[in-house]
């Protein structure tokens, strides 16, 4: 995504670069995306001790690689998504995996905020999983 290029196709194309990413379990191929002054924001940081604010790229990374160590076979579906301001997007995340021999969705709502084209403030709400 380059600056001033916010859209509904540039949000398209980066949903895909992380559902490619997650699919592989691996999200650091998703590290472009990222400036590298990120501000990462999640609840889920509670449950393995990590502070609530997460800043630079390299730690937002290693935390969301950490949250997918223990599972398998990953679908990361865009359900919604939409352009909030002229540097902000909402996204509806449906995030179906493999825990053991149980099969999960965990639903995302993630807001982002954008600098020089890339994302800048990731901070994500969620429903926590549940079987499909």
């Amino acid at each position: 995504m380059t600056s001033g290029s916010l859209s509904l196709e540039a949000i398209d194309g980066q949903e895909e670069v992380f559902a490619a990413a997650f699919r592989a379990g691996e999200i650091f191929q998703a590290s472009a995306l990222y400036h590298p002054d990120v501000v990462y924001l999640s609840p889920t940081t509670r449950l393995y001790g990590w502070p609530r604010r997460i800043e630079g790229r390299q730690r937002t990374l290693e935390f969301i690689q950490l949250t997918i160590s223990a599972v398998a076979n990953i679908d990361y579906a865009l359900d919604e998504r939409a352009v909030i301001a002229d540097d902000s997007a909402y996204t509806r995340i449906l995030f179906d995996f493999d825990f053991g021999d149980r099969r999960l969705r965990s639903v995302y709502v993630v807001v982002y905020r954008y600098r020089d084209g890339l994302i800048a403030q990731q901070e994500l709400y969620y429903d926590p999983s549940d079987k499909l």
